[in-house]
C-alpha cells in the first residue's frame, strides 16, 4: 500500500483504530465461522460427527451448506492475510493495534461456554474444533 503512510499524529492513529477495527471483524467471522459449522454439523455419540442420515443435513442441501462455509471462510482467511500485511510493514503501532484487536475481537465473539472447550489454535497457526 504505496499511499497509506500517515505524515501526521492523527492520520496515524486513525490507521491505527482502522486496524483494531479490522481484526476485531475478523475475529467475528473466526467465531461466526466456527458457530455456523457446530450449528449445522450436529455431534453423534463419542464425538463423531454425524452426516448421514442427519436431519440437520437433510433440512438444508449440502451445497447451500459449503457454500455458506466457504464463503465464511474466504472472508475469513483474506482479512487474515490484510491483517499480515499491515503487520509486516514493521510498524510497531500497526502491530500493536493488530494485537490488540483480535485480542477484543476473541473476547466479544468467542463468548460461548462450548467456545472454552476448543481448541483455538493447535500447534501454530491451525485452527481446530476439539472434541471432548
Amino acid at each position: 500500500f504505496q499511499s497509506w503512510h500517515p505524515s501526521s499524529l492523527l492520520p496515524y492513529l486513525g490507521s491505527c483504530l482502522l486496524l483494531v477495527a479490522f481484526a476485531v471483524l475478523h475475529e467475528a467471522l473466526a467465531s461466526w465461522r466456527v458457530s455456523f459449522a457446530k450449528r449445522n454439523t450436529p455431534a453423534a455419540p463419542h464425538g463423531y460427527i454425524a452426516m448421514a442420515g442427519s436431519e440437520r443435513v437433510k433440512e438444508k442441501s449440502l451445497l447451500q451448506l459449503r457454500t455458506a462455509n466457504s464463503f465464511l471462510y474466504t472472508a475469513n482467511i483474506t482479512t487474515g492475510y490484510m491483517l499480515m500485511l499491515a503487520v509486516m510493514s514493521f510498524n510497531v503501532g500497526y502491530f500493536l493495534s493488530v494485537v490488540a484487536g483480535m485480542g477484543l475481537g476473541h473476547f466479544f465473539f468467542f463468548n460461548k461456554p462450548w467456545h472454552l472447550e476448543m481448541a483455538r489454535v493447535d500447534a501454530c497457526c491451525e485452527t481446530t474444533v476439539g472434541t471432548s
